[in-house]
């Protein structure tokens, strides 16, 4: 890439900025203590985006953005961090208020897709978690029965059929003895993407990351449905076959080499290495070509994934972050991300492009807003093995 500028000593690209190269440890930047971050991002959020009594249709957007994504969000703070109080009340509290606000009362499925971003089979999924009330999971499992019944939806993840797979998981995971009525829509789903591939396709092209491709596919079929992975096996032998020289992977099957050379967790390495990461005990046959595959992702996570756009888990610094192991380079990463370090560089920066909100005009979205995906971040930031939210988190 070329047309670099110079900020305060970064050299920064089209997509991203420039990180240290080797021998040049003396110029990677450490990070301490990250609970005032944490505190920070929680506080933030129920300020600037209280919870409502009613919530306006086009707020609603599944795990992806809105009450329902921060309601799930709270309910995993509340238990990797129950002793944390955010503005005086714990974090189930608010949980529980965002989960309680009216979606109004003609919630129904969405007309392009099934996943983890439809808000009617979201609601009833965390409401389910949240309150781990028997009923609300029947309400749940009878929304997934109508996305049986509609062959168009497609398979991916955020608008498709393996969405659904891990909402049925995270009740799963939520609510304790709701297996009987989980699992059958479980195996009815799996079944139905299991014999629509392994040629997965979304919008006609065939995608190969975590959001909307095969890598991510595989991964809530496999975490959902552990006996699945040898029938996938070779579909993931195919996959780790075709990481270009750099260590990424293409987008699409089409574009090849020949693509946007993305490396962000939606398209790209860092979605694959997560993916990898969690799917490499379920296959002893490749866990050498994962290993791999993996450093050698991470090897371009490295050298391309400190990317412009604000901080993020699914375009952005936080989920790339999160993509390193524990240490140096992970630290360097996350302290290019701190709100004074991105405050200092955004009012130094002659171009006005370094860390744009790259939400989509929907602020405090769960996956591409800075301070949720903060709060996910900062709770992960010392984990050995860290995860993705709504995604392989359970």
């Amino acid at each position: 890439m070329t047309d670099a500028v110079n900020i305060q000593g970064h050299r920064v690209f089209k997509r991203y900025i420039e990180t240290p190269g080797k021998g040049q440890s003396q110029r990677l930047l450490s990070i301490g203590d990250t609970s005032g971050c944490l505190q920070g991002a929680l506080e933030d959020i129920i300020a600037n985006y209280p919870p409502r009594s009613r919530y306006q249709q086009e707020a609603l957007q599944g795990l992806c953005s809105g009450p329902t994504g921060l309601a799930y969000l709270l309910l995993r703070v509340s238990t990797m961090r129950p002793e944390l109080t955010v503005l005086g009340q714990p974090a189930i509290h608010w949980a529980n208020c965002y989960i309680s606000g009216s979606r109004g009362h003609n919630l129904r499925l969405g007309s392009h897709g099934c996943g983890i971003s439809d808000e009617k089979l979201a609601y009833g999924a965390v409401k389910a978690a949240v309150t781990k009330d028997i009923s609300h999971v029947r309400q749940f499992v009878q929304s997934v029965e109508q996305v049986i019944a509609v062959q168009e939806y497609p398979d991916e993840t955020v608008y498709g059929r393996a969405g659904t797979l891990y909402l049925l998981r995270m009740v799963r995971h939520w609510v304790p003895g709701c297996e009987k009525l989980v699992d059958p829509c479980v195996a009815e789903i799996s079944n139905t993407i299991m014999n629509r591939g392994p040629h997965w396709k979304w919008h006609g092209k065939r995608y190969l990351g975590a959001v909307h491709g095969d890598i991510g596919i595989i991964t809530q079929l496999v975490l959902t449905s552990p006996e699945l992975a040898p029938r996938l096996e070779s579909v993931v032998e195919r996959l780790l076959g075709m990481q270009l020289e750099d260590g990424n992977w293409p987008s699409s099957e089409e574009s090849g080499s020949n693509g946007k050379g993305l490396v962000q967790f939606c398209h790209g390495a860092p979605g694959f290495v997560v993916s990898l990461w969690s799917l490499r005990p379920f296959f002893p046959g490749l866990m050498d070509k994962i290993d791999q595959a993996v450093e050698r992702g991470r090897a371009c996570i490295w050298n391309q994934g400190l990317l412009k756009k604000e901080p993020n888990l699914c375009h952005g610094i936080f989920g790339n972050a999160l993509c390193l192991p524990p240490g140096p380079e992970r630290h360097h990463f996350l302290a290019i991300a701190t709100p004074e370090n991105i405050a200092h560089m955004k009012s130094n920066d002659p171009t006005g492009t370094v860390f744009e909100r790259a939400d989509y005009g929907r602020s405090y979205s769960t996956l591409t807003s800075y301070a949720p995906c903060a709060v996910w971040t900062w709770l992960m930031a010392q984990e050995e093995e860290p995860n993705i939210l709504a995604y392989n988190d359970i």
